[in-house]
């Protein structure tokens, strides 16, 4: 087993995923691990899969997973993280908001046996120099308002796309996944808590990056729709 993978979800990233490559890449190489980048392709329709292709026919430790088909973020993160093979799986977002080098802030707590490490721009020792919009701030906080309230409370940042899961906690909790979209993050952390694992939330410094697809008012929708199903799903035993 390999020590990191490092997962990156994309669809239709062709524009930024480039740069991803090149900040993943020279953070990995600085250190002593061994490593692996497993692209998680959700159906894109542009250069996103050629170009991790030309990517991985240089460096053999990068893989592309692809889904056949758009399924949504959470499918793709789904396929990437039961592909990898590490004993921390890292899943980021494929853009450059919250940086590489803030899993040198995941570590300590991984190699203490924490099992579940997500970064959060809402606790003590955050920072946001360059925030979202307003109407996407305003969406943000009523959406983690709505997670705390409807699935735990005890978390402050669901959406943040950069979450590392280990290898025991990856093959517990991901096989359960139902939901592939909006309100994965928050599915994957409530079978968290329910399999045990403690979750740990760590501050990071984040900034707004160009190019979400987030559509305001259709993702409230379907977020209180997936949400309302986590419960759902669990009151049926279906996460058992």
């Amino acid at each position: 087993m390999i020590d990191l993978s490092v997962v990156i979800p994309a669809f239709n990233e062709e524009k930024r995923l480039g740069p991803v490559f090149d900040e993943v890449l020279a953070y990995l190489s600085r250190g002593k691990e061994s490593w692996e980048i497993v692209v998680a392709d959700d159906g894109s329709t542009d250069g996103t899969v050629r170009m991790s292709e030309e990517r991985a026919a240089r460096e053999p430790r990068i893989r592309v997973v692809r889904l056949p088909q758009n399924q949504g973020k959470g499918a793709a993160v789904r396929a990437g993280m039961l592909a990898a093979k590490g004993r921390w799986r890292l899943f980021r977002d494929a853009d450059r908001s919250t940086a590489m080098a803030e899993f040198d802030k995941f570590r300590p707590l991984l190699e203490k046996g924490s099992q579940v490490v997500i970064a959060s721009r809402h606790v003590p020792g955050s920072s946001l120099p360059e925030p979202q919009p307003l109407p996407r701030r305003l969406f943000g906080r009523g959406y983690i308002l709505l997670s705390r309230l409807m699935i735990l409370y005890e978390i402050r940042d669901f959406t943040c796309g950069f979450k590392c899961f280990t290898a025991e906690a990856s093959e517990g909790i991901f096989p359960k996944q139902r939901i592939e979209r909006w309100a994965f993050d928050a599915e994957l952390l409530f079978l968290a808590k329910k399999a045990g694992f403690a979750i740990e939330q760590v501050p990071v410094t984040w900034r707004d990056e160009p190019g979400s697809k987030v559509r305001i008012g259709l993702d409230i929708a379907r977020s209180l729709y997936e949400m309302a199903l986590i419960r759902l799903f669990d009151l049926r035993g279906l996460y058992r």
